[in-house]
């Protein structure tokens, strides 16, 4: 839950502010229009007792404290107190009255201290970014909550961005009058100068609590975690933490929130799912190797698609020039005993070649493509002049390509021509034809194939395709050709033989001698052709490179499963902590789960008192059963000492129930204490 907080007020005029009347109507619109929870009544040097009450009395619903401004000698800063110390105030703003007759306008943090019994129980605001600005808190004050004014939202976001400064503040500095020389009551230029902070209620203790996390700091309400309500529980939209004995409504509380909001809306990690993570890793390392695999293939994207060509196409040709020699002998012979072989001269001519006019198609229909992109030619200079070139080349290379493509057409009526006639003579002279095969054809492929083998050759190769941290943990992915035929079949999922042939050609780098026995295998299909190739070997491995134990791989499903999660809009975690060790739940998850509740809500339930005291969630939930066995469910702000059941309208604090579920109790909370001291004595 977010409340807006303004922490600086000036309702009485003092010698160091110019002249104003206070104006207690000012006070009541300037709340209720800038919708403040809480106000801080901050004079200069001067703290009014009867003006606070009037103030407090007349503000019904808004929590309003009161504070002093002040002059240190290291700085200005502001401070506001708890209600408590109206009259420690009043008497200390009566000794700064005295003493400012005689002495310069600042005190001494010492003095402060010395004359102010209750200096320690405010919040210091000390100035950012300007002249007065404190430039380093005094020793003194060190144990105080402190943070650092800035006049506007610019200053804040600064602050707010560097960690090394101190935890921003953002206040109006206002003056509650009607009328204003310089304009500080001007409520529209007001209106953005104020604080929000993540909080249930605007109790001092909750306040200054919140004051020490920056994270729950802002300018802007959308910055912040808000509250739902689910079931009658409040809970927040960030990161939730839910404890409690076991069998208390833990898992029926998530179970809740999943039929709020649908099965859809939520990604589940469920109890003890972390220790069975066998299944996990195995699907993970599959898929970290098929992820690894596609790029290797789109590298080769374009010789791979040369190979499958190959593969589809008809090799007739290759396997018929034996045949094709065995005619040519046996045409020869016929032909030297025919007494006619003159009158049969065609039988010697070979059919024509045609010309290979594909790749003049593709570059025409790129060149029209270019020609017929107006939007390409805008961009340009001389852009009239240059389409012209354009279409020059178009015209020249489609006259090339229309004379090619005649000449082709000629060829093969030629060729028919040949065919039809040498048929006719084979059946009236008994001379046999010579079957057509194309020689050229024959060497382009035998080309082909040696290029294949040299290129398999220099892919199929041990290579290092991916080495990539992921939370403490290294994913190694690796390419490694096949050793063994039980290792292709277990890679491909066959049961099919491949020793004897397929391996064989494999293992003698005969590749193109293996695609072709490949091809006639059941379970061959061409877009798994890369995995016939080359095997994947997924190692996981810790910080040290060494191969990671069953616990440690524990820790990395989890790690994954939280890495699937972070789109989803809810994350539900049961008991996260099985088989993690206390370091790497502390360095590891608990920084994860709080990166993941930036953008969705996340419910965490565990008995882990590391896990448990450690992530400093946003909200606390409790979950707890009565003798009748009902549920009962209380939550609230984790920075806050307090718990609320909603439904019941009932708040206690949340000390003891938490030290319950994270240590069994109070009484073990002590024991662990007392053997912690006696190791450490």
């Amino acid at each position: 839950m977010t409340r807006k907080i303004d922490f600086h007020i000036h309702t009485v005029s003092s010698i160091k502010d110019s002249k104003f009347v206070f104006s207690l109507e000012w006070l009541k619109k300037y709340v209720e229009t800038t919708k403040l929870d809480a106000i801080a009544i901050t004079n200069h040097d001067l703290f009014d007792k009867e003006n606070f009450e009037e103030i407090k009395e007349a503000l019904e619903g808004i929590m309003v404290y009161p504070g002093i401004e002040l002059t240190l000698d290291v700085g200005h800063v502001n401070i506001v107190f708890p209600v408590d110390c109206i009259d420690e105030l009043s008497n200390f703003s009566n000794w700064l009255s005295e003493i400012h007759q005689t002495q310069s306008e600042s005190i001494t943090s010492e003095k402060l201290c010395e004359q102010l019994p209750c200096w320690n129980k405010g919040i210091y605001i000390f100035e950012l970014g300007k002249s007065k600005g404190v430039k380093e808190i005094p020793s003194v004050l060190n144990s105080v909550v402190h943070v650092g004014g800035v006049p506007n939202q610019l200053r804040f976001n600064i602050a707010h961005k560097n960690s090394e400064t101190l935890i921003p503040c953002l206040f109006s500095d206002a003056h509650a009058t009607d009328s204003d020389t310089n304009d500080r009551n001007n409520i529209q230029k007001l209106q953005n100068k104020q604080t929000y902070l993540q909080i249930d209620s605007c109790e001092f203790e909750d306040i200054k609590r919140c004051l020490r996390d920056r994270s729950k700091i802002s300018i802007n309400k959308d910055n912040l975690q808000s509250v739902i309500n689910v079931n009658g529980v409040n809970i927040s939209s960030g990161l939730n933490l839910v404890v409690g004995k076991r069998g208390t409504g833990k898992t029926h509380f998530l179970e809740k929130i999943k039929e709020e909001y649908g099965e859809n809306e939520c990604y589940e990690i469920k109890q003890f799912e972390t220790a069975r993570a066998d299944e996990y890793i195995e699907k993970q390392r599959k898929e970290q190797g098929l992820s690894a695999l596609h790029l290797w293939q789109e590298k080769y994207e374009t010789q791979f698609s040369k190979v499958k060509d190959y593969l589809n196409n008809d090799a007739t040709e290759q396997e018929n020039i034996e045949g094709f020699l065995d005619d040519v002998k046996k045409y020869a012979n016929e032909m030297a005993i025919s007494k006619s072989s003159k009158k049969y001269v065609l039988f010697q001519e070979s059919e024509y070649e045609l010309s290979e006019i594909g790749y003049l198609e593709n570059a025409l229909v790129n060149i029209k493509e270019v020609i017929e992109k107006t939007e390409i030619w805008n961009l340009l200079e001389n852009r009239i002049q240059k389409k012209n070139n354009f279409i020059d080349v178009y015209s020249e290379l489609r006259g090339v390509y229309l004379k090619f493509r005649q000449e082709n057409d000629i060829k093969e009526k030629v060729n028919e021509i040949m065919d039809e006639v040498k048929t006719t003579l084979t059946a009236r002279t008994g001379i046999s034809n010579v079957q057509q095969c194309s020689i050229n054809k024959v060497i382009r492929r035998i080309q082909l194939e040696k290029k294949i083998n040299e290129f398999l050759k220099d892919i199929i190769t041990e290579t290092s395709l991916k080495n990539e941290r992921l939370h403490g943990y290294q994913i190694q992915v690796n390419l490694v050709p096949y050793e063994l035929a039980s290792q292709f079949q277990k890679e491909v999922g066959t049961r099919e033989a491949v020793n004897d042939d397929l391996m064989e050609a494999y293992k003698k780098k005969e590749f193109t001698t293996f695609l072709n026995i490949l091809k006639g295998k059941k379970f061959y299909n061409e877009v798994n052709l890369a995995e016939y190739l080359v095997r994947k070997e997924v190692k996981l491995l810790d910080s040290d490179g060494i191969p990671a134990s069953g616990g440690q791989a524990v820790g990395f499903a989890l790690m994954l499963r939280l890495n699937e999660a972070k789109n989803k809009p809810i994350i539900l975690i049961d008991e996260p902590e099985s088989s993690l060790d206390n370091a790497y739940i502390r360095n590891e998850l608990n920084k994860e789960l709080k990166q993941l509740a930036r953008n969705s809500m996340v419910i965490v339930i565990t008995h882990n008192s590391t896990l448990g005291t450690l992530l400093e969630p946003d909200y606390l939930i409790v979950t707890s059963k009565d003798n009748d066995g009902n549920y009962s469910i209380m939550s609230g702000e984790f920075s806050s000492t307090k718990i609320r059941d909603s439904i019941k309208r009932i708040e206690e604090k949340s000390y003891d129930k938490f030290i319950e579920a994270m240590e069994s109790g109070i009484e073990s909370y002590a024991k662990k204490g007392e053997v912690y001291a006696t190791l450490n004595s």
